[in-house]
């Protein structure tokens, strides 16, 4: 097997930059609407797979 390099740094602030882009006219209300409905989906996917 080879080992790959991961820069983690790297990584985090890609994901970050993402997320904000993606929520930066967002109000409150929404946002908190947002992450409620991505709990709900990982909530079912962790149901469905065990």
């Amino acid at each position: 097997m080879r080992n790959k390099k991961i820069n983690a740094v790297k990584a985090i602030r890609s994901i970050r930059d993402e997320n904000y882009e993606e929520t930066k006219k967002l109000t409150r209300k929404e946002l908190l609407e947002r992450y409620k409905k991505r709990g709900k989906k990982v909530i079912k996917k962790i149901q469905t797979t065990h």
